[in-house]
């Protein structure tokens, strides 16, 4: 059943929302819309920044910062708020779009149409959706007495997950991100020219990578990346073994 009030309906397993679409890059599709916030942990996984068992990466979100969320939550809890910001989420394909019939209203940006989209919901781990930016507001939210307040999110779609690590990249950039996280994802990143600042950290964050999964190396597993939280042989941060590549390639002299 329609809601009058938020412009979103459930229809068995599927979120259906009111949303503007227009494409960016190479045809993907970006859609603009509202939910409400408490239902964005039904639709959108948060994938965490791990290693599997063959030390390949997965994922690329930090962990919950607890006193942020808490933050947030505490001024969602005031009542009557103003909360813009925008969540940014990854779509995957198998959320589906419907064109609104008529013509486009007179004065209409070129380029956007308006439409449904339709989300699956389904059960944690196999969602439809990813978030990119927005994590702790993501949490907090579904933490808030308001579940019904209407944020806006903002959704391209892709299911792969270089290019989910790129855009949390390239979003977050200017943001007080760790650096460690930056360069630990780095190297996972193709297909896409990233700023001079972040282009010439990726080789050496590989290098770091090399250095410490190959056996004839002098660092095997001694190397501390962000992503190792249960290696206890690890002595050296990543950080320092990157500023030393780093220095060895920028200077003449170096190897």
């Amino acid at each position: 059943m329609r809601s009058k009030k938020t412009s979103v309906r459930r229809k068995a397993s599927q979120l259906i929302v009111r949303a503007l679409k227009t494409k960016q890059g190479k045809g993907v599709e970006v859609y603009s819309f509202f939910i409400p916030g408490g239902e964005l942990s039904r639709i959108a996984d948060i994938t965490r920044l791990e290693r599997g068992p063959n030390d390949n990466l997965k994922g690329f979100q930090r962990k919950e910062i607890k006193n942020h969320v808490r933050s947030i939550v505490q001024f969602l809890n005031q009542g009557s708020v103003l909360f813009p910001n925008a969540i940014i989420v990854a779509l995957s394909p198998h959320a589906t779009y419907k064109k609104s019939r008529g013509p486009a209203p007179a004065g209409m940006v070129p380029g956007v149409e308006a439409g449904l989209l339709s989300i699956p919901v389904r059960d944690e781990g196999a969602r439809a959706a990813w978030i990119v930016d927005g994590q702790q507001r993501s949490i907090a939210l579904s933490k808030a007495k308001d579940q019904g307040l209407l944020v806006p999110v903002v959704g391209f779609v892709s299911d792969e997950i270089s290019i989910q690590r790129e855009q949390f990249i390239l979003v977050n950039k200017a943001r007080p991100l760790p650096t460690r996280l930056i360069n630990e994802l780095l190297p996972e990143t193709s297909g896409v020219i990233l700023p001079r600042d972040l282009a010439v950290r990726k080789i050496p964050s590989e290098l770091c990578n090399q250095l410490d999964r190959d056996r004839s190396s002098p660092f095997y597993h001694l190397i501390k990346r962000l992503s190792d939280t249960d290696k206890k042989e690890a002595v050296i941060t990543d950080s320092a073994i990157i500023k030393m590549i780093r220095n060895s390639i920028n200077s003449p002299l170096g190897a």
